[in-house]
Parts: structure tokens; C-alpha cells; sequence
């Protein structure tokens, strides 16, 4: 099929994908993937999004090349932001089918699949990061009670880099406005979550991150939460001076000892405003 696509031909195409005949959605699901490679197929798969879109979904779960194929059109088309707004607001996509069909379902199928070799659904990073460039995605996948971040960080004990990649800038994007998005609250109560954040940075009382692309991504993410005055007590009480002191004494790369230089001189400028920081608060904070 060309890269440009009459509507009709496209409407086709969408019924092939929701074909019960495997070997029809297995064709379809190439052609798509194969028109999401690049702007201009994009552009013309987008025409009809709103059907397109829950087509590629009830793919993911299939057999582990429709699952594939859709996995890889979805995150090429999350390139454009209109189609990332369109996958958050499908939260239910066909009342008769599939109800309650949301965000959080690809969620769950990328977290039931950690661990699998071979993994069926670690690009599902690649989407969730870019679902978190949005502020509606960042506020439906942080939610009260849906326990995101956590699940997010659960991820980052994978052995696959796409799933720790993508899982660690997904949570810098919901940490660098979480504050303006109303989240900040949110985050901030999943301490346990923040200590393996730390931890994972510094390596304080487990083996440290080992790629500092996602070192950096925790660094920037620390970094956002401390720039809030309710952020900066939470980690201070978690005793993350002490901690970012540790691991700035063994880390190599520059990028992230610039991230966490900034960090430290948060706290700095932090405990020289407060008037009830004790001087053993400060001693802490000068020796990161």
C-alpha cells in the first residue's frame, strides 16, 4: 500500500484489523506498522484515529506477533500528540466489548508481562512515556489508588533497558509537573517509592542503576521534587542528603553529577531560608 492512503482505503484497512481471521489482521497489522514508520503515513493513519486506535489496542494480549505489530504502530504514531490525546481519552472504547478498556489496561498488560523472555510488551515504556508528555495522561495515570508510580518503579529492577528507560522518563515527566498538574500530594505519599528511586541513583544498600541515561532521567526526577518546598521535606526525611552524598562520591558520569550538584545546592538554599533548620541539618546538607 502507498504511504498515502484514500479514507476508504484506510476504513478498509481498520475493518482487516478487526478481522476474525487471523491471517487478514496479521496482513492489516503489517500494513499499518509499515505506513507508522513515517510522518506522512502517520498523518494519514491519524484521519480516522478514533477508530484506528481501539483497533491497534484489542491487539495488544493477541498472539505475540499481532501483539508486536500493534505495540510498535502505536508507539510510532505517539510520536504526534494528538494521537497520544486520543489514546488518553479512551477510556471506554466499546461499551458492548470492551468496557473500562483504558489507559491502566495497557498498563497492567505490560506489567503482567515483566519478566518474560521473550518480552511481548516492553515498548509498552515507549508509550507510556510519551502518554506522560501530556497533562491529561499524567493526571489519569496518577490517579489516587491506582498506584502508578510504584508500578512504574517496579519496573526499573528489569533486565530490559527499554522498560527501565521508558519507565524512568515516564516518571520524570510526572515529576516535573506534578506540582502545576495537582499530583505532587499523590507522589510524594509512595515514600517507599521514593527511597527505591534514591537508592537506585545512589546505591547506598542495593547495586546502583548501571546505565546513566536512566541514572539521569532519576537524577532530573529527584531534582523536580526537591524544587517544591512539601517535595524537599518529604526527601529530606528520607534522609536523601545523606544519600545523594554517597552516591556522588562513586558516580562517573557528568551529567548526573551535574543533577545531583543541583539537587544539593536545593537543599543549600533550602535549609539557608528555613528558621527552624538545625544545624545538624546543615552539616548534612554541606557534605553532599
Amino acid at each position: 500500500m502507498a504511504a498515502k492512503v484514500d479514507r476508504q482505503e484506510l476504513l478498509d484497512l481498520i475493518d482487516f484489523l478487526n478481522s476474525p481471521r487471523r491471517e487478514v489482521q496479521e496482513a492489516a497489522i503489517g500494513l499499518v506498522e509499515g505506513l507508522s514508520g513515517s510522518l506522512e503515513g502517520i498523518e494519514n493513519l491519524l484521519r480516522e484515529s478514533d477508530k484506528l486506535l481501539p483497533a491497534l489496542l484489542k491487539l495488544i494480549g493477541a498472539d505475540k506477533d499481532l501483539s508486536k505489530g500493534a505495540l510498535t504502530s502505536l508507539i510510532n504514531i505517539s510520536q504526534k500528540e494528538e494521537a497520544v490525546a486520543q489514546l488518553v481519552k479512551l477510556k471506554v472504547l466499546d461499551s458492548s466489548s470492551l468496557a473500562g478498556f483504558n489507559v491502566a489496561v495497557l498498563l497492567k498488560r505490560f506489567l503482567d508481562s515483566a519478566g518474560q523472555q521473550p518480552d511481548p510488551h516492553e515498548h509498552t515504556a515507549l508509550v507510556l512515556t510519551n502518554i506522560t508528555r501530556l497533562q491529561q495522561g499524567r493526571q489519569l495515570l496518577l490517579e489516587p489508588g491506582r498506584g502508578t508510580l510504584q508500578a512504574l518503579v517496579s519496573q526499573l529492577d528489569s533486565s530490559s533497558q527499554l522498560r527501565r528507560s521508558g519507565c524512568t522518563n515516564a516518571i520524570r515527566n510526572c515529576c516535573f509537573r506534578a506540582e502545576e498538574d495537582g499530583t505532587l500530594g499523590d507522589l510524594l505519599a509512595d515514600t517507599a517509592s521514593l527511597e527505591n528511586i534514591l537508592d537506585l541513583l545512589c546505591g547506598v544498600t542495593r547495586k546502583k542503576e548501571g546505565d546513566a541515561a536512566v541514572r539521569n532521567s532519576l537524577a532530573e526526577s529527584v531534582e523536580m521534587l526537591v524544587s517544591t518546598e512539601h517535595g524537599g521535606q518529604v526527601l529530606w526525611d528520607l534522609k536523601a542528603p545523606e544519600m545523594l552524598r554517597k552516591g556522588y562520591e562513586t558516580e562517573e558520569d557528568p551529567e548526573v553529577c551535574a543533577s545531583m550538584e543541583r539537587i544539593a545546592h536545593l537543599f543549600l538554599a533550602d535549609s539557608g531560608t528555613a528558621e527552624d533548620t538545625t544545624t545538624d541539618q546543615d552539616s548534612r546538607v554541606q557534605e553532599i
